[in-house]
C-alpha cells in the first residue's frame, strides 16, 4: 500500500512538472533572484552575455538550444526569358548586372486589398494587393502583382544536382531541391503567359522595379524593369533562418532566428558585431519560466544594396508572435508557470498543516540554501516528505493524499492563472530602442495585437494549459507608449479561449470558443476604461475575422459539425450584434485562409470573397445581407493557394495551373500551366538531401 501511494506521489510530481504541456517540459531561463518583475532587459556586459549563452549565467539559468539542425544550400540565382520552362536538372541560368530603380511608396485600402502603385499602370484600373493586417504595412507573400505583371512562387520544389547512386539496395538518385518564382505577363488576359522565371522562390515583396525574394536562408533582390529578363542585383545569405518581415514605405524589416548561439565570444550577425546592450534576455521570478529556445534578430535592410543596418537581438521562442504598426515592431515571449516552484512555495506556506515540525525544519533548511537549483531542492524536499509518509498507516496516507491533493490543486490553479504572463517588446523602427511591457496569459496570434493612437491593445487567454482549460478566461489590455497597462477588461467567457480577434479603430471584435462561439464587441474608445458593448452566441467558431464595411464583419471558421463555415456579422447595433447570414460548405472542411490571412481575398468593388479550398477556388458573393456561391473554379489534381484580381478578371493559383476568369461572365478565359519537376522515369527517388 505504501509503495503504491509513493508511486502515485512520484507520478503526480512528474505530471505537475509538465502540467503546461510540451513547453512546460522544456528548459528555460529560471531567473532566480534576478528580478521580481517579468520583462526583457539588455545585458550589462559582454561577460554576462557570454555566460548566458554558454549556460553559466548566474541565477540557475539555462539557454535552451534546439537539437534540430537544418542543412541546406543557396542555389545560384538568375533568370531565363521565354516560356519559363525548367530544364531537366532544374537549373535556371544566371544574369546579374544592372541595378534596381529606387522604390516608391505604396498605399493600400485594407477593406478591399486594393493596392495603387506610383507607376504608370497603363490599362490597369484596379488590382488587388496582399491581404495585410495593418494598412500601409506590407507583408511578404508568394504572389505579388503591380497589375501588369504577376510574380508567383508555387509550392513546388524542383530537383537539381542529381547524382545516381548504385549499391546493394538498387539504384536511386540523391538530389537537392529549390523553388522558383515565375513571372506572368498578366494583360491582356487572353494572351497572358509565363515570360520568365527566377531560380529562387519563397516570400516576395514588390516595390516598383525591385522584386525581393526571401527564402529560408537567403534574401535576394532582382531588377524587374524588364519582367521578361529579371536581373539579380544582390544576394545575402542569412545568418540564421527567416522568420518574418514587413515592408514599410519602401523599407524592409527582417526577423531572423538562430538556435546555435554560444558563449565563446561576441555575437556576430551578418558580419557585424551586436553589442551586448543591444541583446535582450527575459527575466522574472523563479516561479515562472520564459520560453528561450531561439534568438531573434530584428534588422532594417536597405533593399537597394542588401545591407543589414540597425539590429537588435531578443531571446525568445519558436512560438513568439510578430506584429508591426507603421512605427513599431512588437515581438512576444511567453512565460509559463513553473509547477516545481509552485509546489515548493505551497509546501513552504502550508506544509505545517500536513507535516510535523521536524519534517518542516528539514524542508526549510533545504529551501534556505542559495546554491541549490530548484530541481535539486524539489528532489530533496520530496525525499523529506517521503520519509514522513512512510511513518503513516495506510488510512493516514489515504487521508493525507486526499487532503493534500485537493488543497494543492486549488493552489496550483490560482498560481497558474496569476503568474502566466507574456512579454511584449516594442522596437521603435526609427531608433531601434526597445521597451517591454507585460500582459497576463497567452496571445493567440498577431491579430490579437494592435496599435492605435499611441496605445497598444492586446487580447489574451489566461489558463491556456490543459490543467486549467476548464477555468481559463480572457481579457483585453491597453498599454500606453511606455508599455504600461492603463486599462483592461477581464473575465470574458470563462472556460473558453480566444480563437480570433480584429481591431477596427476604437473597436475590437473578439471570438472565443469551447462549445459555442461568443462574438464580442469591445469598446476601446477610452483606453483607461475598455468595456464590452455587446455579445452574440452562435454554434461553432471563427478563426479569422475580416471587416468588409463599417458595420459588417465576415468570420471564417467551423460550424459545430466541423464543416467550414462563413458567418456575416452585423454590428450596426453594437449592443446587440446579429448574424445576418451564414454559409456552411458541405464537402470540404479546410482552407488555408483559416490560418493564413494571405489566402483570404476580398474584392470590395464586387462584394466577392475568394477562398482556396483543396482543388477549388470558391467565389462567394456577400451582398444585401446574404452569402452565396457564384463560382466554383476547379483546379484538377492541384491545391489552390492564392487569388488576385486585375480589372474585371480573377486569377486563381495552384501548384499546377493559373486560371483567369472573367468576373462578368465567370467564363474561363485562359489557363496557364506551371512547369512541373522532371525526374528520371522508373527510378526510385528517396527524399531530397536538403531543402532551403
Amino acid at each position: 500500500m505504501k509503495h503504491m501511494k509513493l508511486s502515485t506521489l512520484a507520478i503526480l510530481g512528474l505530471v505537475l512538472i509538465c502540467s503546461l504541456g510540451i513547453s512546460g517540459c522544456l528548459s528555460g531561463n529560471n531567473q532566480t533572484g534576478v528580478a521580481d518583475e517579468v520583462g526583457m532587459v539588455p545585458f550589462t556586459s559582454e561577460k554576462q552575455m557570454q555566460a548566458y549563452f554558454s549556460g553559466n549565467f548566474s541565477g540557475d539559468s539555462y539557454y535552451g538550444r534546439d537539437s534540430f539542425v537544418r542543412t541546406g544550400m543557396v542555389m545560384e540565382e538568375g533568370s531565363v526569358a521565354g516560356t519559363g520552362a525548367v530544364n531537366n536538372t532544374g537549373i535556371i541560368s544566371v544574369s546579374n548586372n544592372t541595378t534596381p530603380a529606387s522604390p516608391s511608396p505604396i498605399s493600400m485600402d485594407l477593406k478591399s486589398n486594393d493596392m495603387y502603385y506610383d507607376t504608370d499602370a497603363g490599362s490597369v484600373d484596379r488590382v488587388s494587393g496582399t491581404n495585410v493586417q495593418v494598412q500601409g504595412v506590407d507583408e511578404a507573400d508568394i504572389v505579388k502583382t503591380d497589375g501588369n505583371t504577376i510574380y508567383y512562387t508555387p509550392q513546388v520544389w524542383y530537383p537539381t544536382n542529381m547524382t545516381l547512386i548504385n549499391n546493394t539496395y538498387g539504384s536511386y538518385y540523391q538530389y537537392e531541391t529549390f523553388q522558383t518564382t515565375f513571372t506572368i505577363d498578366a494583360l491582356p488576359p487572353e494572351t497572358a503567359d509565363i515570360i520568365s522565371s527566377i531560380g529562387a522562390g519563397g516570400d516576395l515583396y514588390l516595390v516598383n522595379d525591385t522584386l525581393i525574394v526571401i527564402k529560408n536562408e537567403a534574401l535576394s533582390a532582382y531588377n524587374i524593369s524588364d519582367p521578361s529578363q529579371p536581373v539579380l542585383v544582390w544576394n545575402e545569405e542569412l545568418d540564421g533562418y527567416y522568420r518574418d518581415s514587413r515592408m514599410i514605405d519602401g523599407k524592409l524589416y527582417m526577423v531572423v532566428q538562430k538556435y546555435d548561439l554560444n558563449g565563446d565570444g561576441p555575437i556576430v550577425y551578418m558580419d557585424a558585431k551586436i553589442d551586448y546592450n543591444r541583446c535582450y534576455y527575459p527575466v522574472g521570478p523563479s516561479i515562472i519560466h520564459p520560453s528561450t529556445d531561439t534568438t531573434y534578430f530584428v534588422s532594417a535592410v536597405d533593399i537597394g544594396n542588401g545591407h543589414f543596418g540597425d539590429t537588435v537581438a531578443l531571446i525568445g521562442s519558436y512560438d513568439s508572435l510578430l506584429y508591426a504598426s507603421g512605427n513599431n515592431l512588437y515581438l512576444t515571449n511567453y512565460f509559463y508557470p513553473d509547477t516545481t516552484a509552485i509546489e515548493l512555495q505551497f509546501i513552504q506556506e502550508h506544509g505545517s498543516e500536513y507535516y510535523p515540525q521536524e519534517t518542516m525544519n528539514q524542508i526549510n533548511r533545504v529551501m534556505g540554501t542559495d546554491y541549490l537549483s530548484e530541481s535539486v531542492k524539489y528532489n530533496a524536499v520530496m525525499e523529506a516528505v517521503y520519509s514522513y509518509i512512510k511513518t503513516l498507516t495506510s488510512e493516514e496516507q489515504e487521508n493525507y493524499y486526499n487532503s493534500y491533493q485537493k488543497a494543492y490543486s486549488a493552489y496550483l490553479m490560482d498560481a497558474i492563472k496569476d503568474k502566466e504572463t507574456t512579454t511584449i517588446s516594442k522596437i521603435n523602427l526609427e531608433t531601434f530602442d526597445v521597451t517591454t511591457g507585460t500582459v497576463p496569459g497567452r496571445i493567440n496570434d498577431q491579430f490579437s495585437i494592435d496599435e492605435y493612437d499611441g496605445y497598444l491593445r492586446v487580447a489574451t487567454t489566461v489558463g491556456s494549459g490543459w490543467l486549467t482549460r476548464d477555468e481559463q478566461t480572457n481579457g483585453v489590455y491597453v498599454l500606453d507608449s511606455n508599455m504600461k497597462t492603463v486599462g483592461q477588461v477581464t473575465g470574458l467567457a470563462q472556460g473558453e479561449r480566444v480563437y480570433s480577434a480584429r481591431y477596427v479603430g476604437d473597436r475590437l471584435y473578439l471570438v472565443t470558443y469551447k462549445q459555442i462561439d461568443p462574438f464580442f464587441v469591445v469598446d476601446l474608445s477610452d483606453p483607461q476604461n475598455p468595456s464590452v458593448l455587446g455579445e452574440l452566441k452562435l454554434p461553432g467558431y471563427s478563426t479569422y475575422l475580416h471587416p468588409i464595411s463599417e458595420n459588417l464583419v465576415v468570420g471564417l471558421g467551423y460550424a459545430d459539425d466541423w464543416k467550414m463555415k462563413l458567418t456575416l456579422f452585423d454590428v450596426t447595433n453594437v449592443n446587440s450584434p446579429v448574424e445576418l447570414d451564414s454559409y456552411t460548405f458541405s464537402n470540404y472542411s479546410h482552407s488555408s485562409a483559416l490560418h493564413d490571412h494571405h489566402a483570404f481575398m476580398w474584392d470590395a468593388d464586387r462584394n466577392l470573397l475568394v477562398l482556396p479550398t483543396y482543388e477549388h477556388a470558391y467565389v462567394m458573393e456577400i451582398k444585401d445581407g446574404n452569402i452565396s456561391m457564384v463560382k466554383d473554379d476547379v483546379h484538377k489534381n492541384a491545391t489552390v493557394i492564392r487569388s488576385v484580381y486585375i480589372n474585371n478578371y480573377l486569377y486563381t493559383f495552384s501548384d499546377k495551373e493559373i486560371h483567369i476568369l472573367n468576373q462578368d461572365t465567370w467564363e474561363l478565359v485562359k489557363k496557364i500551366s506551371i512547369p512541373q519537376p522532371n525526374y528520371p522515369e522508373n527510378m526510385y527517388r528517396p527524399h531530397p538531401v536538403s531543402y532551403y
